[in-house]
């Protein structure tokens, strides 16, 4: 499919320049003047033609699915048509039938680039695809209006174009009035495409990414030149080829490169000083002929005065406007911060949108660990990162992607995101705790349920098997009591050794679930408790442990006292089987804020091979689902255990 709409392409160019070269001979061979080529939209119509042509070829071949490309082709050939006919006409063209003919298909040939292609163009430009189903109707009405325009070319009372050379067309009625009140319905028509194309250039413009946005700023380039010359052109007051036409032409060739090579240069640059100076000027030329109507016609040097001494300022406040339209806030950082920071509440990828809309940035992410978390627009190869500090630590960076012709960024640039790089620096940390925060959680709910499974495997697999052997035994023993009584008394003995193990793992689990010495000596007397009996290592050798806490604690969260218990035993029984400490430490204390345990031996831990295990990773989790922290250092010299607990109305229950 793609070959052939390539050869099809290569066929529309030939039949283009086909036109051009048989236009060029037949209008050299012909009697006709240059002025009399210029007045009957020879030279216009086969320029205008040979160049829709020449800038829909790149894109129908190399882009065969957008459908500009066949647009401008098919266009350009039914221009250039009317101006090869019209040259064949004066050079070969007798008032002939034969020749009428072709001179009644030939008045009508341009009608439908005017009035079907060129607009269509514009609504399609820049991906070939409407911008809604609904804009299917203004299609629709290109091709109504086509029609008409065709038919007012063809039936002109006059014969059309060519009968200004001698053959006019079919029917040359002169009766035939209807023709003028056609030609105002596509007069009109011609007109309002124009305008919804234009409407739908600006929409694409304020909805389209900074892609589509350069894209369209190539064709607001090309007519702000031909507004230019249009404007030089009635400032001179004379009809000039190279001032009405030719600028025309700036419009495919904008196309085509904003569809092809729309990063060619920085556009917006160009279009931003364009603008500028063309409206500088204009401003100028009104405000000279002004004065002077306003003032005398001698009053020149006064206008001229008047003029100079308020264009700078003129200049530099419109600049400004012009800059800010293209550039947005770069040289504003205040409404910078205003906009990125009203966008906080809405996460990372809000703000890079904010960013990216107010600094007039491509595409911006943020990376943290040499990980993506999150970005807007697609980075280009030109792009520019800063850092995200929080004091001393480094977060990750903010990437932007740099505009389109840009290779660095400038200082008013650098300013404005070393700026915006604080409450950016913010959001991440604050997305990095919700992430802690959201994972702590979802670790503590794991852990809940694994602590319900393992409970309920011990009653099970533990207590269950006991519990339903005492009721046999019990059993048995009823029905022996009186036929074998010893038997029974064994059986009653057997079963009373049952019930009391059934009470050890009815301990063990109330044990596990929360120690009974919480309960009954509170943390303090717990971990006393726990030092006394802690007097031997595995080896046998001797160890003291001592306790260095206040006289009394407050009450403590319930949850906190467990988690402080179960970090001090679980440390000190690492002690006294893996270091050969002789004395241990255990200092505890209270503010308003934590509770601070520490927990400290003079011993060598058993070897180089040993390595941490599930105790001391399950001491760090402990205090991370209290949002707390646990630092274990330990070396040949000993090990530290330092905890600390929030006291956190969370952490109270």
């Amino acid at each position: 499919m793609s070959e052939r709409r390539r050869t099809a392409a290569w066929v529309l160019l030939a039949v283009a320049l086909l036109e051009a070269v048989v236009t060029v001979v037949a209008a050299t061979a012909s009697d006709l003047t240059w002025t009399q080529l210029t007045n009957l939209f020879v030279v216009s119509n086969a320029v205008i033609g040979l160049s829709l042509a020449l800038a829909g070829w790149p894109i129908a071949h190399y882009r065969p699915g957008n459908a500009i490309g066949w647009s401008l082709m098919v266009g350009g050939c039914c221009y250039a048509s009317t101006a090869t006919g019209l040259s064949l006409l004066a050079w070969l063209g007798a008032p002939t039938v034969g020749w009428r003919l072709f001179a009644t298909v030939i008045n009508g040939g341009w009608a439908p680039a005017l009035a079907l292609f060129i607009p269509l163009t514009l609504v399609l430009f820049p991906d070939g695809k409407l911008l809604s189903r609904r804009w299917r109707w203004l299609v629709v009405g290109l091709v109504v209006n086509a029609v008409l325009w065709t038919a007012t070319g063809v039936l002109d009372r006059n014969g059309g174009l060519s009968a200004e050379i001698g053959i006019p067309g079919y029917p040359h009625w002169t009766g035939f009035a209807a023709v003028d009140v056609i030609g105002a319905i596509s007069s009109a028509g011609l007109l309002v495409s124009l305008v919804a194309a234009l409407v739908a250039l600006v929409l694409r413009y304020r909805r389209g990414s900074d892609q589509v946005r350069r894209q369209v700023l190539w064709l607001l380039l090309a007519l702000l030149v031909i507004v230019a010359c249009f404007g030089l052109e009635n400032l001179v007051s004379s009809e000039s080829l190279v001032l009405g036409v030719l600028p025309l032409l700036l419009i495919p060739v904008a196309v085509a490169i904003a569809v092809l090579r729309y990063q060619l240069l920085d556009i917006r640059l160009v279009v931003s000083r364009s603008l500028l100076y063309l409206i500088l000027v204009g401003g100028v030329v009104a405000a000279y002929f002004g004065l002077i109507a306003l003032l005398d016609r001698n009053a020149s040097v006064l206008a001229t005065l008047v003029i100079a001494l308020a264009f700078n300022p003129a200049r530099v406040w419109l600049q400004r406007l012009i800059h800010r339209a293209f550039y947005g806030a770069r040289r504003d950082p205040i409404r910078a911060m205003a906009e990125v920071g009203a966008q906080m509440g809405s996460g990372l990828t809000g703000v890079l949108a904010a960013l990216c809309r107010v600094m007039r940035f491509p595409a911006a992410t943020i990376v943290v660990e040499g990980k993506e978390i999150s970005a807007y627009g697609e980075l280009p190869a030109a792009r520019h990162a800063i850092e995200l500090r929080s004091g001393t630590d480094r977060l990750g960076e903010l990437v932007v992607g740099l505009r389109s012709g840009e290779l660095r960024v400038n200082a008013a640039d650098e300013q404005v995101l070393s700026l915006l790089a604080a409450p950016l620096a913010v959001a991440v940390q604050a997305k990095g705790l919700a992430d802690q925060l959201r994972d702590s959680r979802e670790r503590i709910i794991s852990g809940r349920e694994e602590e319900r499974r393992r409970i309920r495997r011990d009653l099970h697999d533990g207590l269950g098997p006991v519990l339903t052997a005492v009721v046999l035994n019990a059993d048995a023993a009823r029905r022996l009591i009186e036929a074998e009584p010893e038997r029974s008394s064994a059986l009653l003995a057997e079963l009373r050794d049952q019930a009391i193990g059934a009470v050890e793992e009815i301990r063990r689990l109330v044990y596990e679930l929360r120690p009974p010495a919480l309960d009954g000596l509170g943390l303090l007397g717990a971990l006393r408790e726990y030092a006394a009996m802690a007097s031997r290592r595995g080896d046998g050798g001797a160890l003291t442990v001592t306790v260095d806490a206040p006289a009394a604690l407050a009450e403590l969260p319930a949850a906190v006292e467990v988690a402080a218990y179960r970090i001090a035993t679980e440390a000190l029984t690492n002690v006294i089987r893996h270091s050969t400490a002789t004395t241990a430490a255990v200092r505890l204390s209270v503010d308003t804020e934590a509770l601070r345990l520490g927990v400290l031996d003079n011993g060598m831990n058993a070897g180089p091979e040993w390595t941490a295990g599930v105790g001391l990773t399950s001491m760090s989790e402990r205090a991370t689902e209290l949002g707390g922290r646990c630092e274990i250092r330990y070396d040949r010299t000993g090990c530290s255990v330092d905890v600390v607990l929030p006291l956190a109305e969370g952490a109270r229950r």
